[in-house]
């Protein structure tokens, strides 16, 4: 063969080579196409990509409820405040021989022309009696109405409370059976009180009943 055909044959063959080597190197070589890693509008780089279609759409906001007015109240009329009088205070009626009086060394002694059919009597000296009164609604001067019997002028004295003593002298009917009333003003307090029958110097008229108006 000839040395021109030879070296043909040789550059065909070098260039035949070459163009292989381009054919299979380049797939091996080059780096494989990356996904496309752009984020999606505003999120932070780096997140999911969301697809538009699955991306919720903020709901409308509901309108404010309509706001409740309370109704006015109606204020009724409130009437006048009442004035409440206090209750009368009636006449208060203690008969002598009452078990609840105090009795020192005084005896109860049945008499027929009395009220219950009893009194009070052997008042004097030593020997007292005391009775309670109840429910003063006020204090100040009230009528004392004591119904005694005597035979003889007597003294009567009496007292409120350790207060100041009034001194009473009583004729009476003279007689044992007919009862004689005698009526003073005397001051007691409000409430409760207790009013003590004596004579410290002599003898007193026998006591039926006190009242005080």
């Amino acid at each position: 063969m000839p040395v021109m055909s030879r070296r043909v044959l040789g550059w065909a063959a070098l260039v035949l080579a070459v163009a292989a080597t381009i054919a299979v190197v380049p797939p091996l070589i080059m780096p494989a196409p990356q996904p496309d890693r752009t984020p999606a509008a505003g999120g932070p780089p780096g997140s999911p990509t969301v697809p538009p279609s699955s991306v919720p759409l903020p709901s409308a906001p509901s309108p404010p409820a309509p706001s409740r007015t309370p109704a006015a109240r109606s204020h009724a009329a409130v009437p006048p405040a009442r004035t409440i009088a206090p209750a009368a205070f009636g006449p208060v009626t203690v008969h002598a021989a009452d078990p609840a009086n105090i009795r020192v060394g005084a005896r109860v002694i049945e008499c027929p022309t009395c009220v219950d059919g009893s009194r009070v009597g052997y008042i004097g000296g030593p020997n007292t009696l005391a009775v309670r009164i109840a429910g003063v609604p006020r204090a100040g001067e009230w009528t004392l109405t004591v119904v005694y019997e005597t035979e003889q002028p007597r003294t009567l004295k009496l007292a409120v409370d350790g207060g100041p003593v009034r001194e009473l002298t009583l004729a009476g009917a003279r007689s044992w059976l007919i009862p004689v009333r005698v009526s003073v003003r005397l001051r007691l307090p409000k409430g409760d009180c207790w009013i003590r029958f004596f004579n410290d110097t002599g003898s007193a008229p026998d006591i039926n009943t006190i009242t005080v108006s």
